[in-house]
């Protein structure tokens, strides 16, 4: 039993308590940081997506204001269906990146059109947070680094609105709060990045299907596939030299190499790996090294002839390098190649009768035009000289705008437009050199670069994507023929802004203005550095770079004790900090004087109380017990005349406290 007037209690279910609603600036201030989270993705998201994220943060907006009425909840249900079942009918799938992205996103919206509790919203400030990791799955470039570092100060900031009950604290200091809080996180952050043990492979790595569509070379060629390349500014790769730069006009990057032709298009042929590269060189070899952005398929670029296989690729027959594995993400390997060489003298019968073959329904004036050839000259380099005077002394024109070709492309292209590109020239030669009886095939890569002064390094991009070919001839084996060189010298001599200046903007950096220019190479050498000190840091740049400290750490126990020690350190160091900045502060010297009193009156038994006054202890001192109580109170009575007079502590007033005090020592 109880008594009158005692109140008893008894759990209650958490349906009944009552839950915080959250407030308009909450509100608000959560709707823009999902949106700050997610705008980097729009470009990569359909636009209904697009839609729906732009149409729940308005609706939730107004909502908000009281514009507009909650949404009734018996539509969520629905809407929920829509967005997964939209989702899949888009990527015929709800997992991957990209439809992972998607319906996240989906999802994330309508969760806006129900949230009205403290509790909703810190839940979709917690999906922000997981939202800025998605962004890495698409771009690592220095850019990317530094848009979600802000957005993670943005993201935080609004973290500290939602449990900031106090209306009083600005925007202003919130975001500096945040910014602290950031910034204490960056030692904890380069410790775990230095120390934490690498694993095997890349850092983001990710199936094809996942990354959806890479620019870059096809496994396939025909005409305006390359010139549709060619309009991108996008970087395909980087390259660090050993010593000079080879000149521009040998600056071949031997990619997809094709000799099946079936009159339209030229496609790679199956070729077993090569055990052996028999090559006769006449120069040293080039040493440097390639960070190869990602292109979705198997091949490496090299300087054409690529003389040695990285761990983890192969070598074709056909002199193509070959990753076992797909580039699905930044890729930095150290290469040797030889300008000067012969390969392919003991080319098989099979191989060498696949490229003399083409179609005879297609294009029967150039096959006419190539067997005549073979007619007249018994010399297939003789042959190849032809074809190349017919370009340089007829009016064949280079341009990325050749008009549309029909079923017989290159008859129409050699006898009758003659406008075209490299993918025009080079498969027009190849297949007169076929239909003369001289085995041709395809290279497809890239030709030239542009030189970094900055950071000393070349510069290859996609705009640099080019096609030449290869003739077999006996004694020389594979000869790389350009045709591009025979119709536009400038395009191989200077680079594809030289010979296509009047038609699209330059990519060089070097055409820009000299200023903007500079920035721009010193931009290209930071995100050269990025790619290699942090995508590239694997086992082995860490076990180097661990190595030059010189500081024992040679193994992953090393490495993990190296770890748990820093951050103890580190986390000790933060409430050291932390303590000296809320230490209380250190005594005025007519306090340390006073205090010097106090204590020779505790030993003889007179103890001030915390607090009270010092007239008032004074009145309690006995005259009759304590001879110098007159001197003592001049003492007190100059200690309330420092410490609370107009003119306060001033240096002539504590040296005459000190020598007052200094006076009586002896009590």
């Amino acid at each position: 039993m109880t008594s009158p007037g005692t109140t008893t209690s008894q759990n209650l279910s958490m349906r009944s308590i009552p839950q915080e609603v959250a407030s308009r600036p909450c509100v608000f201030a959560v709707c823009l940081c999902f949106l700050v989270s997610i705008a980097p993705h729009f470009v990569n998201l359909p636009i209904w997506v697009v839609g729906i994220v732009l149409i729940s943060l308005g609706w939730r907006s107004l909502q908000n204001l009281g514009k507009i009425r909650e949404l009734p909840k018996w539509m969520l249900i629905p809407l929920v269906l829509f967005g997964g079942i939209g989702v899949f009918a888009e990527y015929w799938t709800i997992v991957g990146r990209d439809a992972g992205l998607a319906l996240l996103t989906v999802m994330t919206s309508f969760k806006f059109l129900e949230s009205k509790r403290h509790r909703d919203m810190l839940i979709l400030v917690f999906l922000c947070y997981f939202l800025i990791a998605t962004h890495f799955l698409y771009s690592q470039s220095v850019l990317t680094a530094v848009t979600m570092f802000v957005t993670l100060i943005v993201i935080t900031t609004t973290l500290i609105t939602l449990n900031q009950r106090d209306d009083s604290v600005s925007v202003k200091q919130r975001l500096r709060s945040s910014t602290q809080l950031v910034a204490l996180s960056v030692p904890l952050m380069l410790i775990l990045f230095v120390l934490v043990p690498r694993v095997p492979g890349p850092l983001w790595g990710l199936q094809t299907e996942q990354r959806g569509g890479v620019t870059g070379l096809s496994n396939h060629m025909s005409p305006g596939k390359i010139s549709n390349l060619i309009r991108s500014n996008e970087v395909a790769f980087r390259v660090d030299f050993k010593g000079e730069i080879p000149a521009q006009n040998q600056l071949y990057w031997r990619g997809p190499v094709m000799a099946n032709y079936n009159g339209f298009s030229w496609t790679q042929s199956p070729r077993k790996p090569l055990h052996r590269l028999n090559i006769t060189v006449s120069e040293p070899g080039i040493d440097y090294t390639v960070t190869l952005e990602p292109n979705g398929e198997h091949w490496l670029l090299a300087l054409d002839m690529p003389t040695r296989v990285i761990n983890g690729s192969f070598m074709t027959e056909d002199f193509q390098l070959t990753s076992k594995q797909k580039i699905n993400d930044l890729k930095r390997y150290s290469m040797q190649s030889r300008l000067a060489y012969k390969v392919g003298l003991n080319e098989s019968r099979d191989y060498l009768a696949l490229t003399r073959e083409y179609p005879d329904k297609f294009n029967p004036k150039t096959i006419a035009f190539g067997k005549s050839l073979a007619q007249r000259f018994d010399d297939p380099t003789a042959i190849a000289d032809e074809v190349l005077n017919m370009f340089r002394q007829q009016e064949y024109i280079y341009t990325l705008r050749p008009p549309a070709l029909g079923n017989n492309s290159v008859d129409e292209f050699l006898f009758g437009t003659r406008r075209g590109f490299c993918e025009h020239y080079a498969g027009s030669f190849a297949l007169i050199m076929r239909s003369a009886g001289v085995p041709a095939r395809i290279v497809t890569g890239y030709q030239g670069g542009e030189y970094n002064r900055v950071g000393n390094y070349l510069i290859v991009r996609q705009s640099d994507a080019h096609a030449w070919t290869e003739i077999w001839i006996e004694e020389r084996g594979w000869v790389r023929v350009d045709p591009t060189a025979a119709v536009s010298p400038s395009r191989i001599e200077q680079g594809i802004d030289d010979a296509l200046s009047d038609e699209g903007s330059s990519f060089r950096i070097q055409n820009r203005n000299p200023i903007f220019g500079n920035l721009l190479y010193n931009w290209d050498n930071l995100q050269h550095g990025w790619n290699d000190w942090v995508l590239n840091y694997d086992q082995r740049k860490q076990r180097d770079f661990l190595n030059k400290l010189e500081i024992g750490i040679e193994n992953w126990s090393d490495m993990v004790f190296a770890l748990v020690f820093l951050l103890l350190s580190v986390t000790a160091l933060f409430w050291f900090i932390a303590w000296y900045r809320e230490r209380p502060p250190r005594p005025q010297a007519y306090e340390i004087l006073f205090n010097r009193l106090l204590r020779k009156l505790s030993k003889k038994g007179f103890r001030k109380k915390p607090a009270e006054d010092t007239r008032a202890f004074l009145q309690r001192l006995p005259q009759r017990d304590l001879p110098q109580r007159e001197q003592i109170a001049g003492i007190i009575e100059l200690y309330n005349h420092i410490k609370y007079g107009r003119r306060g502590a001033s240096t002539r007033a504590v040296s005459n406290l000190r020598t007052l005090i200094n006076s009586i020592d002896r009590i």
